[in-house]
């Protein structure tokens, strides 16, 4: 019925002559995503210490920090936003506080300088 929707088979005499042979295709390597590692390296083990901060830096931490317009701001650790602003640092430290225990992460605070002052 529709015959533009049907595709054309082509015919012996329809392609050119160097094409009746089958080009055989160079065989590529394969690519090596992970390389194998050294027999002399050893598995690297962690201490428990370092473990229980591992949950903060994998959630990645709240930063209580001065807003550039005035007042203070509660960003997550690597964020170019702010997740909310405040007007006090006792209500962003607050705010970011209850975050993070949601978050199983941590708070760390900042002087009106940009230094730390304190990490929770």
């Amino acid at each position: 019925m529709f015959g533009f929707l049907k595709k054309k088979e082509k015919k012996p005499e329809d392609t050119p002559a160097g094409d009746a042979k089958k080009q055989e295709k160079p065989k590529e390597e394969p690519v090596v995503v992970n390389p194998p590692k050294e027999k002399n390296e050893e598995p690297v083990q962690k201490d428990e210490a370092a473990s229980e901060d591992d949950s903060s830096d994998r959630n990645g931490a709240y930063f209580v920090s001065p807003h550039p317009d005035g007042g203070w701001q509660v960003k997550k650790a690597k964020a170019k936003k702010a997740l909310k602003r405040f007007d006090t640092k006792a209500e962003a430290e607050k705010y970011a506080k209850t975050v993070a225990k949601n978050q199983d992460s941590s708070v760390v605070r900042q002087k009106k300088d940009g230094k730390i002052q304190k990490k929770h």
